[in-house]
């Protein structure tokens, strides 16, 4: 796979004058170096996939590339999983179970791929148009900007690009700078199973660079974008008249009421707190606690996150690997220190350039920045409430809306939470982490708007086109042939 530069354009990979390196995030070593798309590149990839996109596959033929595309990552899963763990310093066991849901996230994109259909409209109810039909077609929306970040470049990836060419549309990909390995793998994958020339491209470089060139070409016709907030609002001001989807930041929350099973809220945090070395938007940052049982879920949540290990991510004994960066891991163990309150304990939380240990926070001080902000690392804050409606209006009140979950075993109170939080997703009994891919998935406020998820996806790739017969009476006894 050498011929794989990186920069892949109407169905070629090219070479550019402008590269950059791959490093490992736990080595640090060089792993590759990757032509980085100008604006000139990014011109080209627009405008082919604008081409592409007046001229739809049939649907079929979109169903069999995709599922193609499906099995030929599975069968690759050993090459594509060593370039996972490398770029991004996550564990074996993520790469695969990451590998697995983009596998998934494929077949699902090719079952709508066939289901793509318009609606009758009731016209004929509206006086004067008694003998008109009318029905809607759904088009593709043209050329599609998927932007993706560098913690989930397989799944996150798949579902921005699966649901893109399902609909028919081309789509130009700008995988993260730090993690490109994953979408090379992907677009060699659609590439191999037959694709044409001109629905799918890849622009890898900087966000300033290629990311804004893409954004602004008034071609692009739908943006969908994972990332900050911050660079959300500045993609939402760049994009001309395109259609966003945003999912952006959030610093979930899970509500732990008196009535909680303790045993089921440990074993569910300490892996989805934990994961990824906690650098997944819905990572469950905060657990609002219910004053009762505070003592006793910190004991036990203690007790978990000290058995829990960070180290190199190619062994079976590491729990999480290393930070995206040292720099990021330093960012998070100074948010850690500066939690420090009256009442404050806090477990783990050493540091070794990269690799930060799990951390739990109990009792942070009031002026602690992981109570407001996101962390997006390996640290998990627990904190006393006085009701379940004091957890839910504390949440409510901060400035993201991504998801949330709730333990509690009275229906009441879970229907009440789920109705009262104001965020995309509110889970029962589970964590904010939990998320089925056939699922909608997206948050409000600084979360972000639009959501993921095939079937949901798709129909927001397409664009309704009214078709209206006016029906003329027939003659009793009928026309003549």
């Amino acid at each position: 796979m050498d011929q794989e530069t990186g920069l892949f354009i109407n169905g070629e990979w090219r070479q550019s004058a402008r590269t950059f390196t791959v490093a490992d995030k736990y080595t640090l070593e060089p792993i590759r170096e990757v032509s980085a798309a100008g604006p000139e590149d990014v011109a080209a990839a627009v405008g082919s996939a604008h081409e592409a996109a007046s001229h739809p596959l049939d649907p079929a033929v979109r169903q069999a590339v995709l599922l193609r595309a499906a099995q030929l990552l599975e069968d690759r899963s050993e090459h594509v999983v060593a370039s996972y763990v490398a770029e991004t310093g996550f564990t074996i066991a993520d790469g695969r179970g990451e590998l697995n849901r983009a596998v998934e996230v494929l077949r699902l994109c090719a079952a709508e791929a066939i289901r793509v259909a318009g609606e009758e409209i009731p016209v004929s109810a509206t006086p004067g148009s008694e003998n008109r039909l009318a029905f809607t077609m759904r088009i593709p929306v043209g050329a599609v900007a998927a932007i993706a970040p560098f913690n989930a470049p397989l799944s996150t990836v798949a579902h921005k690009i699966g649901p893109a060419i399902a609909a028919g549309n081309g789509v130009i990909l700008k995988p993260a700078e730090l993690t490109p390995l994953s979408s090379i793998n992907l677009v060699a994958a659609f590439m191999d199973a037959g694709l044409p020339p001109g629905y799918l491209h890849l622009v890898p470089g900087s966000g300033r660079t290629t990311g804004m060139a893409l954004v602004q070409d008034e071609r692009i016709r739908f943006v969908t974008f994972t990332g900050s907030t911050t660079v959300g609002r500045v993609i939402k001001r760049e994009s001309n008249l395109a259609r966003t989807h945003l999912e952006l930041g959030s610093n979930s929350a899970s509500i732990v009421a008196a009535d909680a099973d303790l045993d089921l809220v440990t074993r569910l945090t300490a892996r989805a707190g934990y994961r990824k070395a906690g650098q997944v938007c819905t990572s469950v940052q905060r657990l609002l606690v219910d004053r009762r049982i505070v003592d006793d879920l910190a004991e036990r949540m203690s007790a978990a996150v000290s058995t829990l290990r960070a180290g190199d991510p190619r062994l079976n004994t590491s729990d999480i690997g290393p930070l995206i960066s040292a720099a990021e891991a330093e960012r998070v163990h100074e948010w850690i220190k500066g939690s420090q309150g009256e009442n404050t304990r806090i477990v783990g939380g050493e540091r070794a350039g990269a690799v930060l240990q799990p951390t739990l926070v109990v009792s942070p001080g009031v002026q602690s920045r992981l109570l407001s902000e996101e962390a997006f690392g390996p640290v998990v804050v627990l904190t006393a409430v006085d009701s379940l409606e004091a957890a839910v209006e504390q949440i409510n009140d901060g400035p993201y809306g991504l998801q949330s979950g709730v333990f509690t075993q009275d229906v009441d109170r879970a229907f009440h939470a789920a109705k009262r939080l104001a965020v995309g997703g509110v889970i029962i009994n589970d964590t904010s982490s939990y998320h089925a891919d056939a699922m909608p998935y997206g948050g409000v406020k600084a979360s972000g708007h639009g959501v993921e998820g095939p079937r949901y996806a798709v129909h927001d790739m397409t664009d309704p086109r009214i078709v209206v017969l006016n029906l003329q009476s027939i003659a009793k006894g009928g026309r003549s042939a």
